[in-house]
């Protein structure tokens, strides 16, 4: 069975919200996830999102949203709170999760910086890993990941199927 899934949405799909809720089912039926979600808590100071990484295997929270100034209309990703985050990805995988959950591939992955090389870690070590890639992406990720994966619809069902077979867990 293919390691490696990722589930394809459109600009517009609520992704992060879909991928915490998923995680959350994933939890209640047994299985030890690493990795994070993004939750975006309101409105930062220049009206843009307030997003934080949640360490599924710790529940601890990393802002990676930065505002750019008085005079500007949203945020930009703050690369030290995504960097932490990949600290505590890589720590999960040292505690022998049995998949690895990533929030997204998305802009940062596509050039290369992110969370690119803790999902490549993963698969080297053999660990399962699931992602979300917005469709604009796609590219980018068959360029990263080849063919070996999986393609999975923006369905709970489908993904809790999926994750059940890959770890025997019951259906």
């Amino acid at each position: 069975m293919t390691t490696l899934a990722a589930i394809p949405y459109p600009r517009g799909f609520p992704i992060d919200a879909f991928m915490a809720s998923l995680a959350g089912g994933l939890k209640r039926r047994g299985l030890r996830l690493g990795g994070v979600v993004q939750h975006n808590q309101g409105a930062c100071g220049t009206g843009c999102a307030a997003m934080v990484l949640e360490d599924l295997a710790t529940g601890t929270r990393f802002p990676i949203s930065a505002p750019r100034g008085a005079e500007a209309s949203g945020c930009i990703l703050d690369a030290s709170g995504l960097a932490a985050a990949g600290g505590a990805v890589l720590a999960a995988l040292e505690g022998r999760v049995e998949l690895l959950l990533v929030n997204k591939f998305g802009r940062q992955e596509m050039l290369g910086r992110g969370l690119r090389q803790e999902i490549a870690t993963a698969l080297a070590a053999g660990v399962p890993v699931l992602l979300a890639v917005r469709t604009d992406f796609l590219d980018a990720w068959r360029a990263f990941a080849g063919e070996d994966w999986v393609e999975l619809p923006p369905d709970a069902a489908a993904v809790e199927g999926w994750a059940a077979a890959l770890a025997a867990l019951p259906a």
